[in-house]
């Protein structure tokens, strides 16, 4: 399920938060049957979140200040028939309810909200739809997995993740998650035929062919990468959609600083003509219970300023998830604090900023696992930047962060 109206609220500063700043707590599956040849097991989450929204500036329609909820309840399917075949089902419930009817100020955000990837084959069904509540289920894994001495082969509905980037992915291809989801512990699966193979140490090549939704939209690649000593070198390419596309990265350890950097340059295979890059630099530092990434992205897909932001927002590189950044140039930096030992406690943070219309976004949150595979979250969003001016025919964005209003909320995550 996809929302237009919803996607184009919150940056990418939330997406870091609620998908990095909280780590799963370790819990095994539950064992539901389990013998030498054959064993079935169910693992999975419920998870809500409650949130005030304040757009920040006076709607044309609907209230500036909204309240939302939004739930999700993940169930994991797991069998394995002896050491080759291994079975995967993740089937999802999930619920939205909202104060507000949808529009530019909606405050409704986390659930669902994510690119779908294209899919001949729809597992959804919709229970509710109504202006301010919806209620559907959706089949989000369902893949078999034969592993063999040549290579470990995946058919179905999985998960596929390229790249090193963390705020400001390039190389992630086949699905990304928006920054507005709240469902962050496992990305949208794509269903694709995925081949993992090992020709020699330190090598790894990934292959994958995936649906798309449409067969004159089949996308194809393969990545190799190189383990070194001190880091990892990759190489891919391949056609996504309508573009033959060509991606490289490289990281190298110094001590307990991680440099990365990843670029993307692609070909419109329709017009036969080159489209602007995508690359991210960047760094990570670790020391004891502290951690910092900070990140330097030019993103050739977005708009060239303000006047562009709305045809951004309608076209396809936006609406396939291939992107969910508005602008071209973004610096963002993103902390981590455990001040116990026992990792009780978590203080995460990110900025972003829009180097090219000077808003920006800051989302600090403060985890507390509680035990019994329980975790309570506090959390915000706070922006800057010129709000929209709404004249006729159709509003005027002047800066990105500056749309997004402000938001506050809670968080609670059941493992199991």
């Amino acid at each position: 399920m996809r929302s237009g109206s919803v996607r184009g609220l919150l940056p990418g500063a939330l997406l870091l938060l609620l998908a990095l700043a909280t780590p799963r707590p370790a819990e095994a599956q539950i064992s539901l049957v389990e013998g030498e040849e054959f064993r079935l097991g169910i693992g999975g989450y419920l998870r809500s979140v409650t949130g005030v929204h304040d757009a920040g500036y006076d709607l044309p329609v609907g209230d500036r200040r909204s309240a939302f909820n939004s739930e999700v309840l993940r169930l994991e399917w797991s069998a394995r028939l002896g050491d080759r075949v291994h079975v995967e089902v993740h089937d999802r419930v999930q619920a939205r309810v909202s104060t507000t009817t949808g529009g530019l100020g909606s405050p409704v955000a986390g659930i669902g909200v994510s690119a779908v990837p294209g899919r001949a084959v729809d597992l959804a069904s919709q229970w509710i739809d109504d202006e301010r509540l919806q209620l559907w289920h959706d089949v989000d894994r369902l893949a078999v997995t034969v592993y063999t001495p040549a290579a470990d082969v995946t058919v179905g509905r999985q998960a596929v993740t390229w790249g090193m980037a963390q705020l400001f992915p390039v190389a992630d291809l086949w699905s990304r998650f928006s920054p507005y989801e709240l469902d962050t512990e496992q990305k949208p699966g794509v269903d694709a035929v995925r081949a993992l193979a090992y020709p020699a140490d330190g090598l790894e090549v990934d292959a994958v062919v995936a649906d798309r939704g449409d067969q004159d939209d089949v996308s194809a690649g393969v990545r190799a990468t190189l383990g070194l000593p001190s880091g990892d070198v990759y190489l891919a390419g391949g056609r996504l959609w309508n573009e033959a596309l060509a991606v490289a990265g490289a990281s190298w350890l110094l001590q307990s600083v991680k440099l990365r950097a990843e670029a993307a340059a692609g070909r419109d295979l329709d017009t036969d003509r080159w489209l602007d890059p995508r690359a991210t630099l960047g760094a990570d530092w670790l020391r004891g219970q502290i951690t910092l990434s900070g990140e330097l992205h030019f993103n050739g897909a977005g708009a060239r300023g303000p006047t562009g932001y709305l045809d951004q927002l309608r076209s396809e590189t936006f609406a396939r998830g291939e992107s969910y950044y508005l602008g071209r140039w973004y610096a963002g930096v993103a902390a981590s604090w455990t001040p116990d030992r026992a990792e009780r406690w978590r203080l995460g943070g990110s900025a972003l900023l829009n180097l090219e219309d000077g808003s920006g976004a800051l989302s600090p949150v403060l985890t507390w696992d509680v035990g019994a595979a329980t975790t309570v979250s506090l959390g915000g969003l706070i922006t800057a930047g010129e709000t929209p001016r709404f004249v006729a025919p159709v509003p005027r964005l002047r800066s990105e962060y500056g749309t997004y209003g402000d938001l506050g909320y809670t968080r609670l995550s059941i493992y199991f």
